[in-house]
């Protein structure tokens, strides 16, 4: 009895001189749990938390999101200025877009599963195994686009009149579409309201109207752009990071909070409505949970 005793004793001896985590370890996890919640930001009805920072050569640009893959689309623009089209995948790798010409914007069709790239040779399909096809808007030079939410109508801007024109039928019709005599950054959401920016103003052009009107509540010269989410939020950013929403019923943006980033060059949203933000030599990710995950209750 009294050996089993003592062999009972060194068991217990050797599990506490060799526990599962030390002191240290668990000081450095209740440190990094402070850390994390004390960054948490708390607005949009969301708790943003910085996550990944992915390190880029040069400056990013109209970013879109295909919410099937969680590849991220966005025009690198270098220090000579000289831009390509760039894909990060949902594995960390990235890849140069091969085009005829230059590469100068995407935008996603994320109903149809189909990403269009606009060069300065026209408009063209990319397709899954990294090859692209021709389009539409054969040898204009192109600077933005974006397509209708059902993906039957394009709407392109050609420089240097930023001039828009409307695609149908396939790519095969293209007319002039006077209702935007000219504008950059177009935007669609999925009421097929057309968001773009003219003389450095946010104006929206309503469905079935002709007449654009400018979003009150914007400031001027300062804006990255419009995103649409996969919940049909309708937001725009400033290049300090100042997140809006915009409601298209009274044409105006309500201010919800800012992820305190400054030069901002463009920004998107995930399929999960993580927000991603494009600055100088990095594209910043801000994950965003529902609930808080601090709070003792929250069910990860």
């Amino acid at each position: 009895m009294e050996k089993l005793i003592l062999m009972l004793l060194a068991t217990v001896a050797n599990v506490i001189s060799s526990p599962l985590i030390t002191l240290q370890e668990l000081q450095n996890q209740q440190q990094n749990k402070a850390k994390f919640c004390s960054s948490l930001l708390h607005f949009n009805k969301y708790y943003y938390s910085p996550g990944e920072s992915i390190a880029i050569n040069g400056y990013p640009a109209d970013m879109s999101v295909h919410w099937q893959t969680g590849n991220i689309y966005y025009t690198l623009i270098n220090n000579e200025m000289k831009m390509n089209l760039q894909v990060l995948h949902s594995s960390g790798d990235f890849e140069t877009i091969k085009v005829v010409g230059l590469g100068q914007s995407s935008t996603v069709d994320n109903l149809n599963d189909i990403v269009y790239l606009a060069t300065d040779n026209g408009v063209y399909k990319y397709n899954d195994d990294g090859t692209t096809e021709r389009y539409a808007a054969l040898n204009e030079d192109v600077m933005y686009l974006t397509v209708s939410h059902d993906g039957s109508v394009m709407y392109i801007a050609t420089w240097p009149q930023n001039r828009v024109h409307k695609i149908t039928n396939e790519g095969q019709k293209q007319e002039t579409f006077s209702p935007i005599p000219n504008g950059h950054g177009l935007t669609t959401d999925t009421r097929d309201n057309i968001f773009f920016i003219a003389t450095k103003t946010s104006y929206v052009l309503k469905n079935d109207q002709t007449v654009p009107i400018k979003i009150k509540g914007l400031p001027n010269e300062r804006m990255t752009g419009v995103f649409v989410s996969r919940s049909d939020e309708v937001f725009a950013m400033d290049d300090n990071s100042n997140l809006y929403t915009i409601d298209v019923e009274n044409d105006s943006a309500n201010l919800l909070g800012s992820f305190n980033v400054t030069d901002v060059n463009t920004f998107a949203m995930d399929a999960a409505d993580n927000v991603l933000i494009g600055v100088k030599g990095r594209i910043l990710k801000f994950n965003a949970y529902d609930r808080n995950p601090c709070e003792e209750t929250y069910d990860s």
